[in-house]
C-alpha cells in the first residue's frame, strides 16, 4: 500500500510538472500531457481526468500568465474579448461532455492541431486573414473565445492550441503575445470548465492536491523560457508540438474507438437472437 502511494505521488508530480510547463511555455493548457497520465497510470475516469486537467490548468495558467505579464506587453482588450466567449464555450463543452461523442471530437481536433501546425511551420511570413480593429476584431476574439473554450470544456485542455494559431493566423498578433493572452484567457475559461465539472462529480480533489504543487512552479519555468526565445523559434517550436499532441489525439482516439467497434462486434456475435 505504501509502494503504491509512493508511485501515485511520483505520477501526480511528473502529471503536474509536465503540464506545467507546457502550460507556460506554448500558453496552453497543459491538459494533453496530463489527461493521458490521469487516465493511463492514475485510473481515473475519462471525464474524470478532463475535470480534474482543468481545475488544475486554472492554477499554473495564472502562475504563467503573472509571469507572461511581467516580461510581455498583453492586450487587455483581446483577452477581454476572448475571455466573454470562452467562458460561455468552457460552461457549454462541460456541460455537453458527458452527451458528446468524445472520442471523435478528439480526433477532429488531433486533425485540425496538425494542419494548423503545418500551417505555421511552412509558410514563414503570415499574412493574417482579417485586418480589423475595435468592435470588429473584439467580435473575431470572441468567436475564438468560444470555439476554444468549447474544445476546453469538453475535452479538458486549456485552449491555448486554438487561441494562440488564431490569434496569429486570424488577427495577425504576434506569437509572444498570442501566448500571453492566451494563457489569460485559459485562467478564466479553465476555471469554469473546471467548476461545472467539480459540481457534476467529476474532479478528483485528491489528486488535485497532489498535482498543483508540482505544476504552478512548472508554469512559471515554462513562461520564463518562453519569453526568452525568438518568435520565430517559439513559432516552431509550438508547431512541432502540436503535431505531437495532433499526432497523439488522432491516434489514441482512433485505437479506442476500434477497440470499441471490436468489443462491439463480439457483443453482437456472443449475444442470443
Amino acid at each position: 500500500m505504501e509502494r503504491e502511494a509512493r508511485h501515485q505521488a511520483r505520477t501526480a508530480v511528473v502529471t503536474g510538472a509536465g503540464g506545467g510547463m507546457l502550460s507556460g511555455l506554448l500558453g496552453g493548457g497543459g491538459g494533453a500531457v496530463m489527461i493521458p497520465l490521469m487516465t493511463g497510470v492514475m485510473k481515473m475516469r475519462q471525464h474524470v481526468a478532463h475535470g480534474t486537467s482543468l481545475v488544475i490548468i486554472a492554477f499554473s495558467a495564472l502562475a504563467g500568465g503573472i509571469t507572461y505579464s511581467l516580461q510581455e506587453q498583453v492586450d487587455a482588450g483581446l483577452v477581454a474579448a476572448l475571455v466573454a466567449g470562452s467562458v460561455a464555450g468552457a460552461y457549454a463543452g462541460a456541460r455537453g461532455s458527458t452527451l458528446v461523442p468524445g472520442l471523435r471530437l478528439r480526433q477532429i481536433l488531433g486533425v485540425f492541431l496538425i494542419a494548423v501546425a503545418f500551417r505555421l511551420l511552412l509558410i514563414r511570413d503570415i499574412t493574417p486573414v482579417f485586418s480589423v480593429d475595435g468592435l470588429a476584431e473584439a467580435a473575431i476574439a470572441g468567436a475564438i473565445g468560444l470555439v476554444g473554450g468549447l474544445a476546453s470544456g469538453a475535452l479538458g485542455v486549456g485552449g491555448g492550441s486554438i487561441f494562440v494559431p488564431a490569434l496569429v493566423l486570424l488577427l495577425g498578433v504576434g506569437q509572444h503575445e498570442a501566448q500571453g493572452i492566451s494563457i489569460w484567457v485559459i485562467v478564466f475559461s479553465s476555471a469554469m470548465g473546471g467548476f461545472t465539472h467539480y459540481r457534476q462529480g467529476t474532479v478528483d480533489v485528491a489528486a488535485v492536491r497532489w498535482i498543483v504543487p508540482a505544476a504552478v512552479p512548472a508554469g512559471v519555468a515554462g513562461s520564463l523560457v518562453a519569453t526568452q526565445l525568438d518568435a520565430r523559434q517559439l513559432q516552431l517550436l509550438f508547431s512541432i508540438i502540436l503535431i505531437g499532441l495532433g499526432i497523439q489525439l488522432l491516434a489514441t482516439a482512433t485505437r479506442r474507438l476500434r477497440r470499441g467497434d471490436k468489443q462491439a462486434i463480439l457483443l453482437a456475435e456472443t449475444t442470443p437472437v
